[in-house]
């Protein structure tokens, strides 16, 4: 309704005894027993004509100019059929102390109904209040929404809007204050709150609420122009969400929303969903029932828990946390800041359409049922190990002993034989004098009668340890034998070192990884800023103080895996001391040095994974995600070292080199986190390459090649050497060895390459590709030179290498189906959130741990029985490669 209409042309003191009339007739007189009076003030002299109850103005001379000011201030005229009081009034001090009237403010009292839009224009001298009167019943399912909007209003002089209830105040201006820290990109002058219903005060209420309710609006300004102006008060009729039921409604910065939310008796747990076309930025939060109500960008925060939005957001909800339910607040953010530093919208309306959906989260049966499901997977793995056992332990005993020629004195030689003999002819030139190296050979290596003297550092039993390592180290074509001259129970000591080193390392990291992990998880709780965890928020099921718990859960896969693989080995361990026991010749002729240190740190290293990985789900992001790589890079590298062991028992690095390297690694990688600039990504580039060259050197000459000040001298004197034959520079002595290290050369040099010029933001994962890289090559070297050299795989190697491929397949292609990266801003992380893949617990992430798990399992177990084919076969005969 119009409270301007075409007024007729009246003098100022004649439009002001009608105004008076107006207020008199409207409703705007309190009567009682006495004289009249009415609800307006003045500092003119109003009088009441107790005879026909007509209002008769005296006017002053203070009273005659008031009205000049008001009639040209406002021209304010009331229509008849609105209640309406008016209460002028104006005061001011003059310069010798008394009272000056220069101005004169009036307050306008309005009646207004809910669904009709008042509008009109407004400037300093009024001040205008609209009452509105409504039932408390009616906000058992509604909820009050005031609109205010004024097209010609300015930051100088804003319009101020207050909105009281009987309990409550509410204030807004127009245009909209934005933030203090953001930059005006667009002014917003409608504004629209929904008022907190007055039941869901946080103080405890004195007595009962009154059954009529008044609302009143208040709007003043300090424009000396007049402002066009509307106000709109109505019922919101979809204030309680129902389960399951879509709600789709427009938000802009100005005009947030929140509706109400009760769980029905039989539900414990609800997923808020919330989807937009548009990536404006947005927050939605959750709150408990209670006013008033953070709905401001200002003060969204300050709720229970809160999260950025772009295309979609989720929220869990336990009813143990919000037993009488909870609001559910979204807020359009007034630029795109929060979201993503690297982009900004301009010159686009800053309004999003979002739809909320509040669905039911699984039940308790549903929850017990996923998690022993996962159980029942590894429990799977283990019944049919231990099946396997059986029947292999069953056989075993239905076998015949072993025949005596198979071990006997007149296959292998005794001891005199062996000296005698001399070593197999293919020995390489040594600067001239391999003809008298063959001449003096040591006898075998005796027993010792104790191992308190054996140390780590004990590097050879021989008394002229350095000349035959020259002989036989620099053979053109070694055996195993040649390389597996050491004591067995020095080398099964340094074996076992890489136990008791990954314990320690692995104690000292986990405990400050889970300190950090539980602080991070109570800052959420604490904050409810759930943009500090990458989450797939669509699929992350709460349990006790976990917000993810199964994530978390998942994990458990890599624990039971590594078990598994320990228990594994400690059997085979067992069996093989069993055999030596009954004939030593096994441990010391025949077959692959068997060294199950390695293996056993390997299964340990898997058991850490699983913890660390469990750790980092906790409240994953980008500064704890080295926390689920650095075990897979001991894993990686553990592999590589029990493949070269395999064949190079005596020159295997020792647990300490290993574990000091590994440091070096996981530091690199905090750094590259931390501080992955250009610069840095270049001197990692020159380190990856330059320890590439210096390990290629050591491998190609069998530990014999040492980087010192001489290397240059050394190398001038090959090089003089070698120009008599020139293309002999060409040829490399050891074939086998140079084709690995080409390879192996060309892949690290090309992730170098690629590190420094495209300096990926993921450093952890790059790191991680180069150990992942760098041990698929060389498991791959090892096979095919395993089948050129005429070498078998057995069928129990044939399968598990089928398993660890196919597991891995399946693994990776979940791993790609992401659901969360935090490459990304929190918000846009979201955008990949799925639902849960699964039974409803279990989405793609939690797939790829299962399958990545039992792949690495059947990893270690191809590692560990790829070599049985030469169980039986005499070490001078297994080449070396």
């Amino acid at each position: 309704m119009d409270l301007y209409p075409q007024s007729a042309n009246l003098d100022p003191l004649t439009l002001w005894a009608e105004r008076l009339k107006a207020t008199s007739e409207s409703g705007g007189m309190s009567r009682s027993k006495g004289p009249t009076r009415p609800r307006f003030h003045s500092y003119g002299r109003v009088h009441h004509n107790g005879r026909n109850g007509d209002l008769v103005a005296r006017p002053t001379r203070q009273t005659l100019s008031a009205a000049r000011a008001l009639d040209q201030a406002s021209h304010l005229l009331l229509p008849e059929n609105l209640g309406v009081s008016v209460m002028s009034h104006s005061a001011a001090l003059s310069s010798d102390g008394r009272d000056n009237i220069t101005d004169i403010i009036n307050s306008v009292v309005i009646k207004g109904e809910f669904g009709t839009v008042i509008t009109g224009r407004i400037n300093k001298t009024t001040e205008y209040l609209f009452e509105f009167f409504y039932n408390t019943s009616q906000l058992e399912k509604n909820a009050v929404r005031v609109t205010v909007s004024s097209a010609d209003c300015d930051y100088t002089n804003p319009l101020l809007v207050v909105v009281r209830q009987q309990r409550g105040v509410l204030s807004w201006q127009l245009p909209l204050e934005p933030p203090s820290s953001d930059v005006i990109l667009e002014e917003y002058r409608t504004v629209s709150r929904t008022l907190c219903p007055v039941k869901n005060y946080k103080v405890m209420l004195q007595g009962s609420l009154d059954t009529k309710q008044r609302l009143f609006i208040d709007l003043s300004t300090s424009s000396p122009k007049n402002i066009t102006y509307s106000v709109t008060a109505e019922f919101e009729d979809n204030f309680h969400i129902e389960l399951h039921n879509l709600q789709t409604f427009e938000i802009t910065p100005s005009q947030p929303v929140f509706y109400e939310f009760v769980f029905p008796d039989d539900v414990e747990m609800v997923l808020v969903k919330a989807n937009a076309q548009d990536d404006f930025c947005a927050m939605v939060a959750i709150q408990n029932i209670t006013c008033p109500v953070f709905d401001s960008e200002e003060n969204v925060q300050y709720g229970n828990f809160y999260q950025t939005m772009t295309y979609q957001a989720g929220i869990t909800v336990r009813k143990s946390d919000y037993p009488n339910g909870f609001y559910i607040v979204v807020v359009m953010l007034s630029n795109d800041e929060p979201c993503s530093s690297n982009y900004q919208h301009v010159y686009r309306t800053r309004k999003k359409t979002v739809t909320l959906l509040v669905e039911e989260k699984i039940t308790k049966v549903e929850y017990l049922a996923a998690i022993f499901a996962g159980l029942g997977f590894c429990a799977f793995f283990y019944i049919v190990t231990i099946v396997l056992g059986c029947i292999s332990y069953i056989r075993s005993k239905r076998k015949q002993p072993r025949e005596r020629s198979m071990l006997d004195d007149s296959i292998i030689g005794s001891p005199e034989d062996i000296a005698t003999a001399g070593p197999s002819p293919s020995y390489a030139a040594i600067s001239g004098n391999a003809e008298s190296g063959s001449k003096d050979l040591p006898s075998p290596l005796p027993r010792t009668v104790s191992d308190s003297s054996l140390d780590e550092d004990d590097i050879d039993m021989l008394t002229d340890a350095e000349s035959e390592k020259e002989i036989y180290r620099t053979k053109a074509f070694l055996y195993v034998s040649d390389l597996a001259r050491k004591d067995m129970r020095v080398l099964t000591k340094k074996s076992e070192l890489y136990i008791w080193g990954l314990i320690t390392v692995g104690v000292f990291y986990a405990v400050p990884v889970m300190q950090l992990v539980i602080t991070y998880q109570r800052v959420l709780d604490e904050t409810g800023n759930q943009d500090l965890c990458y989450y797939n928020f669509w699929c992350a099921h709460p349990l006790g103080p976990l917000s993810d718990f199964n994530h978390v859960f998942s994990n458990i896969s890599y624990i039971l895996f590594g078990i598994l693989f320990i228990g594994v080995c400690a059997r085979r361990n067992h069996h093989h001391k069993l055999a030596v026991q009954a004939d030593y010749k096994i441990d010391k002729y025949y077959g692959i040095p068997q060294h199950f240190g390695i293996f056993y740190a390997m299964g340990g290293s898997l058991i850490m994974e699983g913890l660390l990985s469990a750790c980092y789900h906790i409240c994953p992001n980008n500064s704890n995600y080295q926390f689920d790589t650095s075990f897979m890079y001991v894993i990686s590298v553990l592999s590589m070292l029990k493949i070269y062991q395999t064949r190079h028992p005596d020159i295997n690095a020792s647990a300490s080199a290993v574990y000091s390297a590994l440091a070096f690694a996981v530091l690199l990688g905090v750094i590259g986190v931390v501080a992955g600039t250009v610069y840095f990504w270049i001197i990692f580039g020159l380190i990856h390459v330059t320890s590439c060259l210096l390990l290629s050197g050591h491998i190609y000459y069998m530990g014999r090649w040492k980087c010192d000040l001489s290397v240059f001298r050394r190398f001038k004197s090959w090089f003089l050497s070698e120009l008599s034959y020139p293309w002999g520079m060409l040829r490399p002595m050891y074939c086998d060895r140079m084709v690995l290290l080409l390879l192996g050369n060309a892949a690290n040099w090309g992730l170098a390459i690629y590190g420094m010029v495209w300096t990926p933001s993921d450093f952890a994962s790059y790191l991680l590709i180069i150990f992942l890289t760098n041990l698929l090559l060389y498991i791959a070297f090892y096979i095919i030179m395993k089948l050129r050299h005429g070498e078998r795989l057995l069928l129990q190697s044939v399968v598990y290498l089928v398993l660890c491929l196919l597991g891995w397949g399946a693994a990776i292609f979940f791993y790609l189906h992401h659901t969360t990266t935090w490459a990304l801003t929190p918000a846009h992380s979201r955008q990949y959130n799925q639902e849960c893949l699964l039974l409803h617990f279990y989405d793609t992430h939690d797939v790829w741990h299962f399958l990545s798990a039992g792949a690495m399992f059947f990893g270690f177990m191809l590692l560990l029985t790829l070599d049985d084919d030469r169980a039986q076969i005499p070490r001078e005969k297994i080449p070396v490669f």
